[in-house]
């Protein structure tokens, strides 16, 4: 399954790449985030190895993130692991003026098991969640650029 989405961020190419960059903000926008545990590599840098835990509905569901290739600050590309299956995710950055940046996201799923006949069923969930996590991430960077670190 693919899924593309797209958002605009009323701040800075490096403002929004600053934010992105920073795991200590992963909490602040992605739901149901619990943990971010460096395992290997230089961090955030192609090939780097981290294991994120998340809390859904009680249950730990652990990922294991690959990065996969980084163009600072306009490409951050990762693959992701879990019992689940397996996420491919492109981020592309890009300065549409000196106030905005655009934000455009791919992933391609790669289900197992279960999961895998689920998936069509599961389509919207996933839609959702993700351009949910990005609203989130837009109006944390754009309440930091107003001046509010909450």
């Amino acid at each position: 399954m693919k899924l593309n989405y797209e958002i605009s961020i009323d701040a800075s190419l490096e403002k929004v790449w600053a934010a992105f960059d920073n795991t200590d903000n992963m909490s602040r926008w992605q739901q149901n985030f619990h943990s971010y545990s460096h395992i290997s590599g230089d961090p955030g840098q192609p090939g780097s190895v981290a294991e994120l835990v998340f809390d859904e509905k009680g249950k730990k569901v652990v990922m294991r993130e690959t990065i996969a290739e980084r163009r600072e600050p306009v490409f951050l590309a990762g693959t992701y692991q879990s019992d689940h299956g397996t996420t491919v995710v492109v981020n592309h950055f890009a300065a549409i003026d000196g106030n905005t940046t655009g934000w455009s996201s791919w992933c391609k799923f790669d289900f197992t098991g279960f999961m895998r006949f689920m998936a069509p069923f599961i389509r919207g969930v996933i839609r959702k969640r993700t351009e949910g996590d990005m609203q989130r991430f837009k109006l944390m960077v754009e309440a930091d650029e107003a001046g509010n670190d909450s």
